[in-house]
């Protein structure tokens, strides 16, 4: 049976409504709940250099902002030089009705080293809201706050991290195995640094010093996936965009000997003498304890240098056809550069995939060159002078599909959609309720509100 690997984006065309937007269909939450409706709030910025800030719709042409306790003002397209849109979901239809606040039972919490102000953690719809302090001037050691429960023998974590609002680039949350609680005690820490360009960082210390490996991850965006597996002796340490494709990063050998470990969650910040908050869901032991990871959509990169987050349905020689929000699109083969399968690509693989060779970009970190004959069912073939006809797992083998180099077309519009696209825009115009956009290689693109995230004069 063909594995459901894809995602279909949020669709909001045609949906209206200053307050609040009326989703077409309720969307799915965890626990069998669902989005009634999004609230859907922006700001832009004018030529003049004024804000307006408020909720937001297309209308009648134009721009609709509303202050709070304010009327709606009406703004043209070509009066603003940016816009950004900020979508988020409000009531389900049936709240969860579980406790908030106390940990799940067997989690507990506490800091490692002396911070400024005591750390504390909750459990809120799902989630782990961790509140940690940076530690105190003449601590020795590198404090966080642990969020923590035992395990013996083999065994893994995953978890998600969804946000961090400590800005500085050291600052990092992530998971941890270690043989103790103390500062004293060995530990890997595999963190996501979504500040800065520190990407993810898996450092390792204990009785007698410690290492530190890392990624550069420029366009890393939050939520972003971590693992730790433990073998016998041995912690290694893995990162995904999506928490099902899995990237190697360090495997840390010999270092964790006790059979009763603890594993969990570990979050560092690094100023302000305060506490910050970090949230991180999606977080199993062993399997246990969380919903199956949603894929990322892969990311079709256009000759012009537009980029569409959709999923494919199928592909050939002559075209691709797309699925989901883009269901009905075709794009001819000529217009295509690339189809990246693991967005964003790690920096050490970006001069792989700019179209000096043709062929696919593989997992393992080798380029395996060919002719793209076609893809259907979750399998890609290709077809190479040496090896001849090759066909590949998308969700196991797959990083990027290169067929062209990028020549960007001018453009004077980049429109980012909250799914992960990137339009570049030749012409924009609000027409009706809908943002019209001519995009090259793609054509008429009609994008709703709700499915902005920004807008950008170039």
């Amino acid at each position: 049976m063909t594995r459901n690997w894809l995602r279909t984006g949020l669709v909001a065309t045609g949906v209206s409504g200053l307050s609040l937007l009326q989703a077409q269909d309720a969307l799915p939450l965890e626990g069998g709940s669902r989005i009634t409706s999004l609230s859907v709030t922006g700001t832009a910025q004018l030529k003049n250099g004024e804000l307006r800030k408020g909720l937001v719709e297309f209308k009648n042409g134009a721009l609709l902002i509303r202050p709070a306790g304010e009327e709606a003002r009406a703004i043209r397209l070509e009066d603003a030089v940016r816009f950004d849109v900020n979508v988020e979901p409000v009531g389900k239809d049936n709240p969860d009705p579980s406790p908030r606040g106390a940990l799940p039972s067997p989690w507990r919490s506490k800091d490692i080293g002396r911070v400024a102000v005591p750390g504390r953690t909750r459990w809120q719809d799902d989630q782990f809201v961790v509140s940690s302090s940076p530690c105190v001037e003449d601590e020795r050691f590198d404090a966080f706050h642990l969020v923590y429960m035992p395990i013996k023998g083999d065994g893994e974590i995953i978890a998600r991290v969804v946000s961090l609002d400590n800005d500085d680039e050291e600052s990092y949350a992530g998971i941890v195995m270690c043989d103790g609680l103390t500062p004293e005690n060995r530990k890997a820490v595999l963190g996501v640094h979504p500040h800065g360009e520190a990407g993810v960082s898996f450092r390792r210390w204990g009785y007698q010093g410690g290492s530190s490996t890392g990624e550069d991850i420029p366009s890393l965006k939050l939520p972003y996936w971590v693992k730790l597996v433990r073998e016998k002796y041995d912690v290694t340490a893995y990162y995904s965009p999506d928490g099902r494709r899995w990237r190697f990063l360090k495997v840390s050998q010999g270092k964790m000997r006790d059979e009763l470990i603890y594993v969990g969650l570990a979050v560092r910040v690094a100023k302000f003498k305060r506490l910050s908050e970090t949230v991180i869901d999606h977080v199993s032991v062993n399997g246990v304890g969380s919903t199956e990871a949603e894929p990322m959509l892969p990311s079709i990169v256009l000759r012009s240098g537009s980029r569409l987050a959709s999923n494919l349905a199928t592909a050939d020689r002559s075209a691709f056809h797309l699925g989901g929000r883009w269901e009905g699109t075709v794009l001819t083969v000529p217009q295509v550069a690339r189809v990246e399968f693991f967005h964003p690509l790690p920096s050490d693989l970006q001069e792989m995939v700019q179209g000096e060779r043709r062929g696919l970009l593989l997992r393992s970190g080798d380029f395996f060159e060919g002719r793209f004959d076609s893809l259907t069912g979750g399998s890609m073939k290709l077809d190479s002078v040496l090896l001849g006809m090759k066909e590949h797992s998308i969700l196991d083998e797959a990083d990027a599909l290169v067929l062209r180099k990028v020549v960007e077309a001018p453009a004077s519009y980049r429109v980012e959609t909250q799914a992960g696209s990137v339009l570049l825009a030749q012409k924009a115009a609000i027409i009706g309720t809908e943002l019209v956009v001519e995009v090259a290689g793609l054509g008429e693109a009609r994008i709703g509100v709700a499915e902005v995230k920004s807008l950008q004069r170039k």
